[in-house]
């Protein structure tokens, strides 16, 4: 019997030990289940916190590109507004400075032609002047030779004895006598100026600073009289109108020495030329036109500047 008993225990022995194997591994089963049951909720936790902060900052990364795509459209319209204010103002100002020189340009052009036109009717022989007002069909240059014819007849009447009374009777006659250089330079038959008038015109707007304008009139002077005494003077004072071209001014200077070398502009025209030359650095130049001075117009009044000029340049 007991052999019996020690056999059944021995047979049940492995069943048991089977059965503690199973139990064991449904046990280790069911937590491992757990466990992946609990990191899925972890990880669906960390997935929804994860959404919810992508959310959040695609949110806000809309709200500043709205905000920054505002700001820009803002910017933009207050440019564009300042652009257009800039443009207005700035055409405003170029309208008037165009305004203002516009006035102002026909305000000294109608001055130039007051003062021209004055100065050529004030200047003009009183013969012209009463030809152009058609007071009478014989003119005042007529009337001078009348008066000379007449004049002869006084001196059967004693005239000629008493030179006081005669001196006293011919100032009429000499107010009315036109100048001695009219008469030989009529109007030219083309209706241009005259001798007279073209003179004078450019000495007025020489005096008045319109260079190129007295240029101008200065040439057509020349033009129209080039044998005139004043001749000297017009091509000097072309001289001066180059004020800002010191080649021009020169060969306008030596143009008088050249053709009028016995006049008072000669040795004026080569002290300026000497000015010009020591201005612009050429000394050498300069001293030989001073001592052209010396040697060509040593009475001059321009030969002590002459010799002044040639001791501050140091040697002749």
């Amino acid at each position: 019997m007991k052999a019996l008993r020690i056999a059944a225990a021995a047979a049940l022995l492995p069943l048991a030990g089977c059965l503690a194997t199973k139990q064991d591994l449904q046990t280790l089963q069911t937590r491992m289940d757990n466990d992946r049951a609990a990191q899925n909720r972890q990880i669906e936790q960390l997935i929804t916190r994860t959404q919810a902060m992508l959310d959040s900052l695609s949110s806000q990364n809309a709200r500043m590109r709205a905000d920054v795509a505002n700001r820009l459209q803002q910017l933009d319209r207050q440019l564009v507004q300042i652009q257009s204010l800039s443009g207005q103002s700035q055409q405003q100002i170029r309208d008037l400075q165009r305004q203002i020189e516009t006035r102002t340009q026909e305000a000294r052009e109608a001055q130039e032609a007051a003062a021209d036109s004055t100065e050529a009717v004030i200047d003009r022989p009183a013969p012209e002047r009463q030809a152009d007002a058609g007071t009478s069909g014989r003119t005042t240059a007529d009337r001078p030779s009348t008066t000379t014819d007449r004049t002869p007849a006084r001196p059967s009447t004693g005239a000629a004895d008493r030179p006081s009374s005669t001196t006293a009777a011919s100032p009429p006659p000499r107010a009315t006598t036109p100048r001695p250089t009219t008469p030989a330079r009529p109007r030219p038959s083309g209706g241009g100026p005259t001798a007279d008038e073209a003179y004078e015109t450019a000495m007025g707007a020489f005096r008045r600073g319109s260079l190129s304008t007295a240029r101008n009139g200065f040439q057509e002077f020349l033009t129209v009289a080039p044998d005139d005494p004043r001749a000297a003077d017009a091509q000097y004072h072309i001289g001066e109108t180059y004020t800002r071209d010191p080649d021009a001014a020169i060969a306008a200077y030596q143009r008088v020495v050249s053709r009028w070398p016995e006049s008072e502009r000669a040795p004026a025209a080569l002290l300026r030329i000497a000015r010009l030359e020591i201005a612009r650095g050429e000394r050498t130049q300069a001293r030989a036109h001073l001592n052209q001075i010396l040697r060509s117009y040593s009475r001059s009044d321009e030969a002590e500047e002459a010799r002044t000029q040639l001791a501050r340049l140091g040697s002749r």
